[in-house]
């Protein structure tokens, strides 16, 4: 164990510096991920209807949806931290938006570009955490940017509390303060990463082109293709954690303390043993920790179907919590190692589009339980397994596809 430990810690260390960096700004930016908790509390605050509070809601997700193709261009033809720079400082500005935005058709317009903002980010940032690691340290540096994320995410909501209740405004406008620190922090110490699309970037027929060959060259990568698949069916599955199972839970009597500890125990969970957890599994066949990843992601959602007490909430969040951490990180490491270099950005563009549709169809879960009730659980269970048998459909074949510079736009 103690070597064990020992190598974890070096593996984390012998990360270059810009890795640091990156995952150093990502809990910045996640800590001071202010406005999103609670945007929904500050419209009905304002008088704003429930059912108008999901349609700017809706529009932060279609924006998410259309943000990843923008990002996933200008990652191969601006450069990663160009594309990071942009995203991070046109998402503080449409976070401060927000608050001036006085009816319910301004916060969808700028509700939607926000959603766009935000959604350049991903794409360009896993690129350049790809361009700065060997293959070996793929599982690792992404483990590490998911533990930023969830450490930022777990300590800021708190803080953000503190600041709504003094004055909302406080929330937007730290946040927009956060974000700016992490876009001068990238703009001065991350490198540019690779650039793969040399024409003339702004021409429309460059901009189809590029997307045109990215998508062919997706389409007859079997191995991705199966991977997109397989990952939108677990991501429908593992959203209904977060969107459904607060209703489940105190639909059988939990008081909200107590489901905030069955929600708690997913946090610390991924905060102690994500780490050490991708160290150990990237030892094996990726393919096949993915496989096991997604089932017990599905197993974990099917389990909250029959559970009536917060131990048992408890063993099934054990359960999910596992899959997830198997699932997600090693998941973006497998795709790296698929996405020929000369379309990296666009192959994790794509990525994040299927993140945005999962979550899209994901969030009418809470419209199926309503119809379906206990049972809407065993079909997002038997989705999330689904996409793990889809997921095994790739053992057949060789363990990674050769990674070849594809012809540069």
């Amino acid at each position: 164990m103690r070597a064990f430990a020992t190598k974890l810690i070096a593996d984390v260390r012998g990360l270059p510096r810009s890795v640091h960096i990156l995952v150093g700004g990502q809990f910045i930016n996640r800590f001071g991920g202010f406005v999103l908790p609670f945007l929904a509390l500050y419209l009905t605050g304002r008088g704003i209807g429930m059912g108008q509070v999901a349609l700017v809601l809706g529009s932060i997700s279609i924006g998410g949806l259309l943000g990843p193709i923008v990002s996933g261009y200008l990652s191969d033809a601006i450069g990663r931290r160009n594309t990071i720079v942009v995203a991070l400082a046109c998402s503080a500005i449409t976070t401060v938006s927000l608050y001036y935005c006085q009816t319910v058709p301004e916060f969808m317009v700028v509700a939607f570009l926000h959603g766009f903002c935000a959604f350049l980010y991903g794409p360009a940032a896993n690129a350049l955490l790809t361009d700065l690691v060997t293959e070996d340290q793929r599982v690792i540096a992404f483990a590490l940017m998911r533990l930023a994320i969830n450490a930022g995410f777990a300590a800021g909501p708190a803080v953000a509390g503190l600041l709504f209740s003094r004055a909302p405004a406080l929330i937007f406008y730290g946040d927009a303060f956060t974000t700016l620190i992490y876009a001068l922090l990238a703009f001065l110490y991350l490198p540019h990463g690779l650039r793969t699309i040399t024409s003339k970037v702004t021409s429309l027929n460059v901009i189809w082109q590029s997307w045109r060959e990215a998508l062919v060259d997706m389409i007859h990568n079997r191995p991705f293709v199966i991977l997109v698949i397989s990952s939108l069916l677990m991501e429908i599955a593992f959203v209904q954690g977060f969107n459904v199972l607060a209703i489940t839970a105190t639909d059988r009597g939990l008081s909200p303390a107590q489901y905030g500890v069955v929600m708690a125990l997913n946090g610390v969970l991924v905060l102690l043993i994500e780490l050490p957890l991708n160290q150990w599994a990237r030892r094996f066949d990726l393919r096949k920790v993915l496989v096991l990843g997604f089932a017990l992601v599905g197993l974990g959602c099917a389990s909250f179907g029959f559970m009536r007490t917060q131990p048992g909430f408890l063993l099934g969040m054990i359960l999910f919590t596992i899959g997830e951490m198997l699932a997600l990180p090693i998941s973006m490491s497998y795709a790296s190692t698929l996405a020929p270099t000369a379309y990296r950005g666009r192959y994790f563009g794509m990525r994040s589009i299927v993140w945005a549709v999962a979550g899209m169809v994901g969030s009418s879960g809470v419209w199926f339980y309503g119809q379906l009730g206990d049972n809407w659980w065993y079909v997002a269970g038997g989705i999330g397994v689904l996409g793990a048998i889809v997921m095994a459909l790739t053992l057949a074949q060789p363990e990674s596809r050769p990674v070849i510079p594809a012809k540069t736009v």
